[in-house]
Order: C-alpha cells, then sequence, then structure tokens
C-alpha cells in the first residue's frame, strides 16, 4: 500500500516537470494602459452607478412601493365611488317625477 502511495506521489511530482509560468497575450497591457486613460463620459458614469446592486435594489423596492401605493390608493377611491353612487340612486328614488309612459304628448301645434 505504501508503495502505491508512493508510486503516484511520483506520478504528481512527474507532472509538474513541463509546467511554465503564464504570460498574458501581446499588447495586453497596452490595451489595459488605454483603457484606464480613457476618459468616460457622463453617461457611463450614471451606467455604472445604476448597474451597482445596491442602487439596483433600491430602485426595484421604491418601483414596487409605488405600485402597491397607486393599487391601494384605487380601491380605496372605488370603494367610496361605490358607496356614494348607492347613497344616490336612494334619493334620485325618492325624487322621481311620476309619469306614465302610455300618455301620448300632443305633437299638432
Amino acid at each position: 500500500m505504501q508503495k502505491n502511495f508512493n508510486k503516484k506521489i511520483e506520478e504528481v511530482l512527474k507532472s509538474l516537470d513541463g509546467i511554465e509560468k503564464a504570460s498574458p497575450d501581446p499588447f495586453f497591457f497596452t490595451r489595459l494602459e488605454a483603457r484606464m486613460q480613457r476618459e468616460r463620459s457622463i453617461w457611463e458614469e450614471i451606467s455604472s452607478f445604476v448597474a451597482k446592486p445596491l442602487v439596483a435594489f433600491a430602485g426595484l423596492c421604491l418601483i414596487i412601493m409605488i405600485n402597491a401605493t397607486v393599487i391601494l390608493s384605487s380601491e380605496q377611491n372605488n370603494k367610496n365611488t361605490a358607496s356614494q353612487s348607492n347613497e344616490t340612486a336612494s334619493v334620485d328614488e325618492y325624487s322621481q317625477v311620476s309619469s306614465a309612459f302610455y300618455e301620448f304628448v300632443n305633437t299638432k301645434p
């Protein structure tokens, strides 16, 4: 068992023989420096600020709260309108002038 373990260790060490240091692509540092020196426009500044998770989450919460407020206030307005229409109907019922539909209007002058 010890012999098998030593054999595996030797295999692992031999696999590391051909390893070289990783290097970036040519012109990588030139492109990086150019990007860092470039001036950012106001729209890039705004978009980078809005893209932050905390700002995006706060904006989403604000939109949800505004929607909930509008929905709840419209439900209260509908309830008030319904109760007013019931009151108006009862007042209208008492103030109607009774007229018969079978009475003809004199159309001759």
